[in-house]
């Protein structure tokens, strides 16, 4: 494929780093890189407690278990109809007596559309492609815990606050296509000790004070020591990469801003995009599939959006998906990655546009 859709960059100080923790044996959870970009995410975040784990669905995992067990009146909890499937299963993987109700996306947001909590309920926010829901203001409206999946957020912002800082506890991911990477990784945020404790605990196989003897059931969610020295260096590298995605991001709305019959994703007041993927709504066509078919002929890869919870299977919850349905039909997600070039944004937006002429010719 000529553009892929994500291609991590990675900076010198990423591979120096993995090469010295290889060579310093330290290549499990123990070494110094560890606590090193665990000290550099926390002073990026601005957050009080930060637990680095091995991927992001293990972070949203234990986000979900720590509103089990410190919000324990919580009976309901609202979810968006459509959103990356972790965070759906995050809420499964133990045995809660959560009632779980998918609340419809906003047409223009492209996130879920929370119009009313009922009592003992909470709202698990996730950021649909980056684009940050205002969890302060959502908590001020309506009083409730909220927990947030922020796995795409990174760069993002909420009334000035880095996302995913401002809920109970929130989850991170550094997934190889995300715009902070360690191939694999994720991270917990919170400014609960508490909470901190215990994500401590379940991430190391629930270990108490005594070593080797555990008093609660966790798992090995360990981040190793060649995963954090790879972070480290993207950590390092964090101002230059999120002005490579700005200026990838600008250059997509700068050039489809007037464009009949594309729509780009609105964002809330008081929020900044993490700018994680670039999604444009191509009004009209018949499906995702019909985009992608085009795309890959001119060498561009391409993804869906999030489908509806309702096309998985083994998926039992309940609420409206209209919108969802809709979105996942027109809205196709392009190449965003740091170092794509403004004229291949270029080849990408010409493309958009000829696709659209082509849809209208044909209807």
């Amino acid at each position: 494929m000529k553009f892929p859709v994500y291609r991590p960059y990675i900076p010198e100080e990423s591979v120096e780093y993995a090469r010295d923790a290889v060579n310093s044996t330290w290549i499990s959870s123990i070494g110094k890189y560890i606590d090193l970009a665990t000290e550099r995410l926390s002073e990026i975040s601005q957050c009080r407690y930060v637990a680095l784990v091995n991927n992001g669905t293990s972070a949203t995992h234990l986000v979900a278990r720590s509103l089990s067990r410190f919000r324990p009146a919580v009976k309901k909890i609202l979810v968006p109809s459509a959103c990356y499937v972790a965070a759906y299963n995050s809420l499964l993987y133990d045995s809660c007596d959560w009632e779980i109700e998918c609340v419809d996306l906003d047409k223009d947001t492209w996130n879920m559309d929370v119009k009313d909590v009922p009592e003992d309920t909470a709202i698990f926010a996730v950021h649909n492609l980056g684009n940050i829901i205002n969890v302060p203001a959502l908590a001020e409206k309506y009083g409730c815990t909220i927990i947030e999946d922020n796995c795409e957020g990174l760069f993002g912002t909420y009334n000035g606050a880095p996302s995913g800082t401002k809920s109970l506890c929130s989850s991170m991911s550094f997934f190889g296509n995300k715009n902070i990477t360690s191939g694999e990784g994720g991270a917990v945020y919170t400014d609960n000790k508490e909470i901190y404790d215990f994500v401590l605990k379940l991430r190391g196989q629930g270990q108490s004070n005594e070593r080797y003897i555990h008093d609660e059931m966790g798992y090995n969610y360990r981040m190793t020591n060649v995963q954090a020295a790879i972070l480290l260096g993207q950590l390092e590298n964090i101002d230059y990469i999120y002005e490579q995605k700005r200026r990838v991001f600008g250059r997509y709305k700068e050039n489809l801003r007037d464009i009949s019959g594309i729509k780009l994703q609105h964002q809330e007041p008081g929020t900044t995009h993490s700018m994680w993927m670039f999604g444009a709504r191509l009004e009209g066509i018949q499906s995702y599939k019909e985009a992608s078919e085009y795309f890959t002929t001119v060498g561009i890869d391409t993804r869906p959006m999030f489908y509806s919870f309702r096309e998985h299977p083994y998926l039992d919850f309940k609420g409206p998906d209209e919108v969802a349905t809709l979105l996942n039909n027109e809205i196709v997600i392009f190449p965003s990655y740091p170092l794509l070039t403004n004229d291949e944004v270029d080849y990408v937006c010409d493309h958009i546009i000829k696709f659209l002429k082509k849809i209208e010719k044909n209807k």
